[in-house]
């Protein structure tokens, strides 16, 4: 069998200097990032730095010890020693490295892995950082493992080299409620100097039974020889994946020998279901349309940048899912395959993208396209969010014949009529625009279907003609942008849901057959020294106004496993005397009634206008005649029921803090480091939190790493820190403080994963 060492805790790391010598070495976990990021991308760190770590296997004849690298920004010299033995370059897909020579005779070696992240043209995404609306950071940021692979073995992706083959490859043939049919393509190799027969079992499992399962005929594999078992599988009745029941199955592959004793087994999760994108009938999926309000995400957390554990990526997941959203654009690169995991638990729909961003390089780059291309698709063929594939460089011209060739790789990878391509040149199966490029109601090319890539962003930011990135030419007036902090306050966080109501309401006026607001979460960015504050929650996951508007869209009966919905009322008010008289209340209730202290103002139903009238629940607006401190409450009715409420007070004074860390209930697993927030309100004696308080808390913690400065000044009275979990971790203490000549009394959280 193949045994899978996880090599994710004790590594040695170092930076190295100029010279090319190494600074002292200290011991790190995967995933980890060279340095600590600033929030807004400044003092960005470039260079090279080194991992080392003991490599020891213990080897069958025949048998292969391979290295298994997640990721690794972005060039990668593999040494055993001082001789170099491999060299990887991309960093965003996974690359693996043959160890089995390299080992000394006791099985043992000394590995070291030194990674470049300096600017490089010939690798994607290209374009110099300085000059790049996103970050790419360094490091072994994603896991890595030692492969011990027996002689007779299923075969990797990425080993193989195989298109539309090697490792594992399942494609639903024909779905729906009565019956289905799953094709799987099986590679197996013999690396050994006997020639073996075996056979294949292939087994799908859906709740605890077995849905379908099929042995091969007996396979001759000769020395050094692989083949591909190709089999088809019949479902009765079968639980079907989609964005409201995200079904998925078991399967487990066994390779066997002549006696039918087990050589090789992997297992994976594969979710039935079929896909149809057209202009007249929009996205569908397993025979039904389905308009699916999305979002675009980066992958990136703040201070630790890419390296972000498994929790933390499905926490991620389960915000977008609870934000009202059901599609996410993975912007503008291949994302961990854990965060694929998540979406494929929770229903969400994905588009999968090749890295790039307004740079076409010369032919090493585009070589490199074509292999990340490749790469890509084999990865992630088997995850069934995963619908469209941006096979195209972000925002930039392109040649014909450099669309037609990722196109055409696309095809070759995934073969049949369930690969989508699509770009944002008309050149590919499905049209990818964003709104401001000004096309979504006019653009038509037959039949084909038009997904919108972005809106609620750029069109209120910038002029398309005469915008320069580097001296903000062309900029419109920061008061009227969707780019807005929550620290702009309660005035520019309803200037960016004002704004994405009414980019939502037309977009769905379109033919689109669904589109992604941009974007989820606020990011740092290589050209401007401000992150972008585009999210509708910042770069620590704190909700802005119009993540409650967004959050409204969704039915309030809506609901799943791993994720919370229901009615919502919220009032996008902090009701100070600053406030605007007219209050906006999202809600997907039927009808809303407003109360300021314990007075009834009025029921009032939805705003009907033309900028909402395409909407699922469009807001509410109450009108009031003077500001009065005290309590706004609001109350949503469905049936005329009471079924939801929502209340904002005017803060008092800074009395005390509450200290809180964002887990969600989603616990590292065995062996795993982890990443979570930690956030401090300051409150008044009421718990009302003061939004306008700027006293500096100061962090301590006991049991976990602080990253980034301990003394952090609060924004929109929250101050927010990270910590890093090590493997193992499963409870910590934070204290948070207010300054000495404050009366506020320091507080402490004790925090315990979840069973």
């Amino acid at each position: 069998m193949t045994e899978a060492i996880r090599l994710d805790c004790n590594w040695d790391f170092r930076q190295c200097t100029d010279d090319g010598k190494g600074r002292t070495w200290a011991k790190v976990d995967l995933p980890h990032s060279p340095f600590v990021a600033d929030l807004d991308g400044r003092d960005h760190w470039f260079g090279e730095c080194e991992y080392r770590r003991n490599i020891e296997a213990v080897l069958s004849e025949g048998a292969r010890a391979i290295l298994c690298v997640g990721a690794a920004m972005h060039t990668c010299r593999a040494f055993i020693g001082d001789r170099e033995i491999a060299c990887h370059t991309g960093g965003y897909l996974p690359f693996e490295i043959d160890l089995t020579g390299h080992l000394d005779s006791a099985g043992r070696a000394q590995l070291i892995l030194r990674l470049d992240n300096r600017d490089n043209p010939d690798v994607p995404p290209g374009k110099p950082y300085d000059d790049l609306d996103f970050c790419w950071y360094s490091g072994l940021y994603r896991g890595v493992s030692l492969q011990i692979r027996p002689a007779v073995h299923l075969t990797s992706t990425i080993s193989a080299g195989e298109a539309a083959g090697g490792g594992i490859f399942l494609r639903t043939l024909a779905a729906n409620n009565e019956s289905a049919e799953v094709a799987a393509r099986i590679h197996v190799a013999n690396t050994s100097q006997t020639p073996r027969t075996v056979r294949v079992r292939t087994e799908f499992s859906s709740g605890g039974r077995v849905a379908s399962t099929a042995t091969s005929d007996a396979l001759v594999l000769g020395p050094g020889q692989a083949r591909h078992v190709e089999t088809k599988f019949v479902f009765s009745q079968p639980a079907l994946w989609s964005p409201d029941h995200p079904a998925l199955h078991d399967v487990a592959v066994t390779v066997l020998d002549e006696s039918g004793h087990a050589l090789d087994s992997n297992q994976l999760r594969f979710g039935i279901r079929r896909i149809a994108f057209s202009r007249a009938g929009g996205f569908v999926i397993n025979g039904q349309r389905r308009r699916l309000r999305g979002t675009n995400r980066h992958q990136e957390l703040p201070r630790v940048g890419y390296a972000v554990p498994r929790a933390a990526q499905h926490r991620d997941a389960r915000r977008i899912k609870e934000a009202g959203f059901d599609y996410v654009r993975l912007s503008h690169y291949p994302q961990a395959p854990e965060f694929l995991d998540a979406c494929d638990e929770l229903g969400l729909v994905v588009m999968a993208c090749i890295p790039g961003w307004q740079f076409l390089g010369g032919e090493r780059f585009r070589e490199a396209v074509f292999d990340d291309t490749r790469q890509l698709v084999r990865r992630d063929r088997n995850h069934a969010c995963v619908v469209l594939w941006e096979l195209s460089l972000n925002e930039t011209k392109m040649d014909e014949e450099f669309m037609a060739r990722l196109h055409a790789i696309g095809h070759e990878e995934y073969p049949g009529d369930q690969m989508y391509t699509c770009g944002w040149i008309d050149r590919y199966d499905v049209f990818s625009h964003a709104r401001q490029h000004g096309e979504i109601h006019r653009w038509q090319n037959g039949d084909k279907a038009i997904v919108i890539s972005e809106y609620g962003d750029w069109e209120y930011y910038a002029r398309n003609e005469g915008f320069d990135q580097k001296t903000g030419a062309g900029v419109y007036d920061r008061s009227t942008t969707s780019r807005q902090f929550r620290g702009d306050g309660e005035r520019g966080m309803l200037q960016q849901a004002a704004n994405h109501v009414m980019a939502l309401n037309d977009t769905l006026a379109s033919p689109a057959a669904f589109d992604g607001q941009w974007a989820v979460f606020d990011y740092a960015r290589g050209y401007s020294h401000e992150r972008a504050a585009v999210g509708i929650m910042d770069i620590f996951r704190l909700p802005k106004f119009s993540y409650y508007f967004y959050r409204s869209q969704r039915n309030p009966a809506e609901g799943g496993n791993g994720w919370m919905g229901g009615p919502l009322v919220f009032i996008a008010s902090h009701w100070t005397p600053a406030s605007s008289l007219r209050i906006t209340v999202f809600s997907n209730c039927e009808k809303v009634a407003l109360h300021l202290n314990g007075r009834f103002v009025s029921l009032n139903a939805p705003l009907q206008s033309s900028f909402t009238q395409h909407l699922a629940h469009p807001p509410f607006s109450f009108d009031l005649s003077c500001f009065e401190p005290g309590t706004l409450e609001a109350i949503g009715y469905i049936d005329g029921e009471p079924i939801a409420s929502h209340v904002v007070a005017t803060p008092k004074a800074f009395a005390r803090l509450e200290l809180s860390v964002d887990s969600l209930g989603i616990n590292a697993g065995e062996g795993e480091s982890d990443v979570l927030f930690v956030h401090a309100s300051l409150v008044d004696a009421n718990g009302t939190l003061c939004v306008q308080a700027t006293d500096t808390i100061t962090f301590a913690v006991d049991g976990v790493s602080l990253i980034g400065p301990n003394m952090l000044v609060p924004e929109a009275g929250i101050a927010s820190t990270v910590v890093r979990l090590s493997p193992g971790t499963t409870q910590f203490s934070v204290i948070a403080s207010a300054p000495a000549s404050s009366p506020v009394k320091p507080i402490t959280c004790h925090w315990r994963a979840e069973n």
